[in-house]
């Protein structure tokens, strides 16, 4: 494999981990703003697979400016997967 192309899926699998961490930090905004109240209900150990999707339409401008965010990251994605042919097997080989 070319060094480009290696740097291309290196830089492919940064942005997943980028990715990985605006979720967490939606769902960290979201708990400690709009969604205090079910927060609280949770015990620690508990746990809840949240969607970024469950978290859309929030009147919380940050969190939304960071719902944006994950948004163009994701078409970055998807275009780059894209134009360079990106497998699943790439970023296998890749860690």
């Amino acid at each position: 494999m070319s060094d480009y192309r290696e740097n291309i899926i290196s830089t492919y699998q940064y942005f997943i981990s980028v990715r990985n961490e605006l979720i967490t930090h939606s769902i960290n905004i979201a708990m400690a703003g709009e969604l205090k109240e079910i927060d609280q209900v949770f015990e620690v150990g508990d746990t809840f697979a949240f969607d970024i999707d469950q978290l859309r339409g929030s009147n919380d401008i940050n969190l939304n400016n960071v719902i944006d965010l994950y948004d163009k990251l994701e078409l970055l994605m998807n275009s780059t997967a894209n134009i360079n042919a990106i497998t699943e097997e790439d970023l296998e080989d890749e860690l």
